[in-house]
């Protein structure tokens, strides 16, 4: 089945659209969206042992922006895959900057950590992606400032950022 029925809203890492299509070259992307009655956060204990970004209800006023991406069946298993078990995929209405409220799908954390940071290539992930799609300067300002930690693995972050031009 090829259809591009799924609709996947990214908050993370993958709003990097070299990022996600780097996962999933067949990927269609739609545009950005936004979810209110959330805030963004980094505090999903990852594999590598590092926080990576969710999402958490907060004040109705929150919200939290992100990138749409259309994805077939194949895709969306394959994202299942990548993202593990470490999170849930809900589906929740996001709003489809101009274009109204959508059914999408997204992953939120199960598995939580509060003294770790997230790694400086992965805060550079979700930074890329907030700057490409011009996200509102507060929140690609609040991205930028997140601390973060240098990875050890020196290999593991030069392959992370090779997706990037700098």
């Amino acid at each position: 089945m090829t259809d591009r029925n799924i609709i996947n809203f990214s908050f993370g890492s993958n709003m990097s659209t070299a990022r996600l299509l780097a996962r999933l070259p067949q990927a269609q992307l739609l545009g950005v969206g936004k979810l209110s009655g959330y805030r963004l956060t980094f505090d999903m204990l990852s594999t590598d042992g590092s926080a990576k970004c969710s999402i958490t209800t907060c004040h109705p006023s929150s919200e939290v922006y992100g990138v749409l991406y259309a994805l077939n069946h194949a895709e969306k298993r394959r994202l299942d895959e990548i993202e593990g078990s470490r999170y849930h995929c809900r589906n929740l209405a996001v709003e489809h900057l101009g274009h109204g409220h959508v059914e999408a799908w997204c992953y939120i954390a199960n598995t939580f950590i509060e003294q770790q940071l997230p790694y400086d290539w992965y805060v550079q992930h979700v930074l890329a992606g907030a700057r490409e799609h011009q996200l509102p300067s507060d929140y690609i300002n609040a991205i930028a400032d997140q601390q973060h930690d240098i990875d050890p693995d020196t290999t593991r972050r030069e392959k992370e950022l090779a997706i990037y031009n700098f």
